[in-house]
């Protein structure tokens, strides 16, 4: 989704909310469009209530939310490859072993949230960075589960490069860190939801949404379903080099199905004062790797025997074809091996008043790949802070 439609979804579900909320308790008839909103809205508040012990999770009488977020993301990128002598070099014994890293910085993004107990959507933007990284989020929660989605968008010109193996009788371990001429594009979108067995007495929204209150101390054991899509592109005349060492790879798609089960607790220290924990370990169940691989000018430049003549790539080099698609090695493959992937998040949250509250929390994904030469893992973690308003 481009910057402008989410923009503009967000500004005009924000724009909504006070017409509806007018219309909410009215007794009237009134069109029939604000009827259904009224029906809606009776639903999510017979969810919020729905078989809850009411001594240890209350729920505010303004329900409608204003939150003003300000958020610290990171995530890396790790890929590995392994190019053998018998591919490409005569010069290799053995083969070479190329480590990227990526990093998107520590980037800080400002935005704002929306919605009726715990049923929103957030949109951040990045600032002070030239990454230009977004961040779009819907969340659905209820007394005994939550739904939370996450779109996230970065660049990234800073890669760490680590190379070993055996050049012409001599061993290479090098690291350096370079910057790429085009950066990486990094996009992400991350399904995840819960339920909690003992949605009775422990709230999820009162930790991660504020829609609820926890008044006593209270966890749960809880299962958790997760889908995971990446696509990280880098397929650029100038990064015609790390296209080369990562075994021709200038573009990898991923899509992933997780489950797992874990435990989350909530503290209550005092009135009005919320601290909780959540770990779940995740198996994958579904891994699907779509890859993308390009032939270049620098390959054929190196192989033991090229099919195109050196005027010609000469040629190419001069004329800004450095890349192009190598059609036959695009691929796209179902990995059987389960992968242990993982999510952890740990919240704040202090009450202050019936109308409003400060709340921050933080969370970690960690999602793994594997595929003929290449390897790889994907780590994002962000920590949030909110101001947020009841009304």
């Amino acid at each position: 989704m481009q910057t402008t439609g989410k923009a503009l979804l967000l500004t005009s579900f924000l724009a909504l909310m006070p017409i509806v909320a007018t219309y909410a308790k009215g007794d009237g008839e009134g069109p029939r469009l604000l009827r259904w909103g009224r029906q809606l809205l009776s639903y999510i508040d017979t969810l919020a209530l729905k078989g809850v012990d009411r001594d240890y999770i209350g729920v505010p009488e303004r329900p409608w939310q204003v939150v003003v977020r300000g958020n610290t993301n990171r995530a890396s990128l790790d890929m590995s490859s392994t190019i053998n002598d018998n591919d490409i070099f005569a010069y290799i014994e053995g083969e070479i072993d190329c480590d990227y890293h990526i990093r998107s910085g520590q980037e800080s993004y400002v935005g704002v949230w929306g919605g009726y107990r715990g049923y929103g959507l957030g949109y951040s933007r990045a600032v002070g960075a030239a990454s230009g990284g977004s961040l779009l989020t819907l969340g659905m929660t209820g007394s005994h589960y939550g739904l939370n989605l996450r779109h996230h968008h970065f660049l990234t010109d800073e890669i760490e490069v680590h190379d070993r193996g055996t050049i012409m009788g001599n061993t290479v371990d090098t690291t350096a860190t370079e910057r790429l001429a085009s950066p990486v594009h990094v996009r992400s979108v991350i399904v995840d939801a819960y339920y909690m067995f003992n949605g009775r007495r422990f709230s999820y929204s009162a930790a991660y949404d504020q829609s609820a209150y926890q008044l006593r101390s209270a966890g749960s054991f809880m299962v958790g379903a997760m889908y995971y899509y990446a696509n990280i592109d880098y397929a650029d005349p100038q990064n015609d080099e790390p296209i080369f060492l990562m075994d021709d790879i200038g573009q990898l798609r991923q899509w992933q199905f997780s489950l797992g089960a874990g435990y989350a607790y909530n503290y209550v220290p005092r009135r009005g004062v919320l601290v909780s924990a959540m770990l779940m370990p995740m198996l994958t169940a579904y891994n699907r790797l779509q890859t993308y691989r390009y032939n270049s000018v620098l390959k054929q430049f190196y192989l033991k025997q090229s099919d195109i003549g050196i005027v010609d790539l000469i040629e190419m080099d001069e004329a800004g074809k450095t890349i192009w698609p190598d059609e036959k090695r695009h691929k796209t493959s179902e990995m059987s091996r389960m992968t242990l992937n993982f999510n952890a998040r740990a919240s704040v949250t202090w009450n202050i008043g019936e109308r409003a509250y400060l709340n921050a929390y933080g969370q970690l994904y960690n999602f793994r790949f594997r595929h003929d030469n290449n390897r790889g893992a994907l780590t994002e973690w962000f920590v949030n802070a909110a101001l947020g308003l009841r009304f």
